[in-house]
Parts: structure tokens; C-alpha cells; sequence
């Protein structure tokens, strides 16, 4: 009876085990991760960020929509305190060379889902 109850525990054991190897994982998000003088931040709430992701690469237009979530140094913010943050960065050599832009962007439609800036504050 143990003997039984053994072999059947195990056969139900591995074949819970295996379904999981089978799984397929999707991705609908991915990031950009670029120096900000890379960047142009979008104008207005339905524009465009366009960057170049390497010296070789074209450049690249995504589209941002009301939805889009803007952040700078983990803190969410408007598009326009975010753009007055980036202009003030820009003017200093620092900022330049220390600031970070992540663009996550959702896989299918290209959209930009959020923005973030992280800077030495």
C-alpha cells in the first residue's frame, strides 16, 4: 500500500514538474537606457521621444500618450517639470555625462508606457 502511494505521489510529482518547462513567458515591456544628451523628451503629452540608442543606430520615434508616467529620480512628475529638469541638467557638464534616461515602452504597439530620469541630485 505505502509502496503504491509512493509511486503515485512520484508520478504526480513529476508530471506537475514538467508543465512548468512548457511555459511560455511573454514580454510586453522593454527599456532603452540612454545617457540624456541622447534624448529629446516629448513636447507635449501626445508627442513623440526621440533618441539614438548607439552611434551606428537610426534614430528612433516613440509615440507618448496621456497615460504615459514621467519620473525623475524615483519621484512621478508632469512632462513639464520633468523637460525643466532635464534643460537644467543639460546645462551642466555633469548632468550630461551622469544622467539617465529609461524609456520603457510597451513591446507591440511601440508605445512609451513611462519615463524615467536618474541623476545625481
Amino acid at each position: 500500500m505505502i509502496r503504491a502511494l509512493i509511486v503515485i505521489t512520484f508520478g504526480l510529482l513529476t508530471a506537475t514538474s514538467s508543465a512548468w518547462a512548457y511555459r511560455v513567458i511573454e514580454q510586453p515591456e522593454a527599456a532603452h537606457e540612454l545617457a540624456l544628451g541622447q534624448v529629446r523628451l516629448p513636447a507635449g503629452q501626445s508627442g513623440t521621444v526621440v533618441f539614438t540608442a548607439c552611434e551606428s543606430c537610426r534614430t528612433t520615434a516613440m509615440r507618448v500618450t496621456d497615460q504615459t508616467i514621467y519620473f525623475a529620480n524615483g519621484t512621478q512628475m508632469e512632462l513639464a517639470d520633468l523637460r525643466d529638469i532635464a534643460e537644467d541638467l543639460l546645462a551642466t557638464t555633469v548632468g550630461r555625462d551622469d544622467t539617465i534616461v529609461y524609456i520603457y515602452y510597451d513591446v507591440a504597439s511601440l508605445r512609451v508606457n513611462r519615463i524615467a530620469i536618474s541623476y545625481r541630485s
